[in-house]
């Protein structure tokens, strides 16, 4: 569940009482009653109380499902990147640079450095 920061109250130390800070926080939480909700509270320098609510997003079983969709794709794609390890281990060093720059240059091989590719669209800024 994420965690969101929606409300904060201050209540001055010498004013209120600990009994008077809880009945607000009571009827905070009465307001909000369909929300999960983390409270805290802490005494800053000044001698304010400061209460802050926490209302929590309920997960979507969507979200859920989403999330176990990516994991299983996660998997997967480490099963296929070890498979390409194993083939990939059989090769010396020497040999793995030779098929690597032998890949670099059929991809490149069309290629031609410095010239312009002809596009024959034109396209102002």
């Amino acid at each position: 569940m994420l965690k969101q920061k929606i409300v904060e109250s201050y209540f001055d130390s010498k004013i209120y009482s600990n009994q008077e800070i809880l009945r607000s926080i009571e009827e905070t939480k009465k307001e909000y009653s369909k929300k999960i909700v983390d409270i805290d509270i802490r005494l800053n320098e000044f001698g304010v109380y400061v209460v802050t609510y926490y209302f929590k997003n309920k997960d979507n079983i969507f979200q859920k499902i989403f999330i176990k969709i990516k994991q299983k794709a996660k998997k997967n794609k480490t099963v296929l990147l070890q498979e390409k390890s194993l083939t990939y281990g059989k090769l010396t060093k020497d040999e793995r640079k030779k098929e690597k720059i032998k890949r670099r240059m059929e991809k490149y091989s069309g290629n031609i450095y410095g010239v312009y590719k002809e596009t024959r669209t034109y396209r102002p800024y």
